[in-house]
């Protein structure tokens, strides 16, 4: 009969255009500098704000433990843009064939992965310069 065949991971339209100079133990990467100027993406994540010194904040990529510690996801904040863009680029820097990607985009847009990817959505997004 016609089998379904499996979603194919998609590929990845947006290369790598940034490589942090230094990645601290607790996940802060360096951002680009002033004269970096960032590709026409069409969804955008903001880094958290706050740092006393108007020094550059996290990007917004959390571990969360559900279910006694044994439901690992990884939350994904200030997401704007054009979501589903970024969603098929998420799946794409993680591998995830889309009709079974373990994301859901909670009420306020964010979006949880499951697993913990944190450092993997933490390289992909530092690479592409946020």
């Amino acid at each position: 009969g016609m089998e379904k065949k499996p979603a194919a991971v998609p590929d990845r339209k947006y290369p790598k255009v940034f490589d942090p100079e230094h990645i601290l133990p607790n996940g802060w990467s360096s951002p680009p500098g002033e004269d970096f100027e960032l590709p026409n993406y069409p969804f955008h994540v903001k880094r958290t704000t706050g740092k006393a010194n108007g020094a550059p904040g996290f990007l917004p990529v959390y571990s969360d433990c559900r279910k006694h510690g044994t439901k690992h996801t990884t939350i994904i904040r200030r997401v704007t843009g054009d979501r589903d863009a970024f969603l098929t680029e998420l799946r794409a820097a993680l591998g995830l064939p889309p009709r079974d990607d373990g994301i859901r985009i909670r009420t306020g847009g964010t979006i949880e992965v499951n697993g913990n990817r944190v450092r993997e959505v933490k390289e992909w997004l530092g690479g592409l310069g946020f």
